[in-house]
């Protein structure tokens, strides 16, 4: 063992050799790397968004595209920071999906504002039933509820509540059926 200090060399070295490793699909190179930048990545993530949740899922999204990428890898710069850019880049993808699905939802109802005053509901029902279907909505979950009002009520198209809500459109189809067939089930009809 050297009397020196390790100089910056000897971690870029390091690092590119598990790069190296983990290209050839070692899965123990691979713990090293995230014991070596797990905690580091965490605080920048967790600084950008302040969720806790959100940034540990983004560590987990940014060791994932750096395990599928290790075999194409090349040593043309500093590992730690390709992971800083891959990380970068996992939380503005997440935070413009986020943004674009807020300003979608406060359009589609700023569209059903425009409408007038009288919803599709109460322009098709009574006060009575008009109840009856609020009261079955209110008793739906809050998965089903949401694509059953953006489709039926705001007159959203499948594909654009997909976008809003950032599912796929297979999601929304069999949530739209399930919906449906509750409050079928539930206010009595065929």
């Amino acid at each position: 063992m050297s009397a020196y200090p390790p100089s910056p060399g000897d971690d870029l070295d390091r690092d590119q050799r598990l790069m190296v490793r983990i290209g050839g699909g070692d899965r123990e190179a691979f713990e090293q790397l995230h014991d070596r930048f797990g905690a580091p990545l965490m605080h920048f993530l967790h600084g950008l968004c302040r969720d806790r949740a959100l940034a540990e899922d983004l560590v987990q999204e940014t060791f994932l595209r750096a395990w599928v990428a290790a075999p194409r890898w090349r040593p043309t710069g500093r590992v730690s920071t390709w992971l800083f850019q891959i990380a970068r880049r996992r939380f503005f993808s997440r935070h413009t999906r986020r943004r674009m699905r807020r300003e979608r939802e406060i359009e589609a109802h700023a569209r059903l504002a425009r409408a007038g005053e009288a919803g599709p509901v109460d322009r098709l029902v009574g006060s009575d039933e008009r109840e009856r279907l609020h009261r079955a909505l209110a008793g739906l979950s809050p998965r089903l509820r949401t694509v059953f009002v953006l489709i039926r009520l705001v007159g959203l198209g499948y594909r654009e509540t997909a976008e809003i809500l950032d599912l796929r459109l297979g999601t929304v189809k069999s949530r739209m059926a399930a919906a449906e067939a509750k409050l079928r089930k539930t206010l009595g009809a065929p």
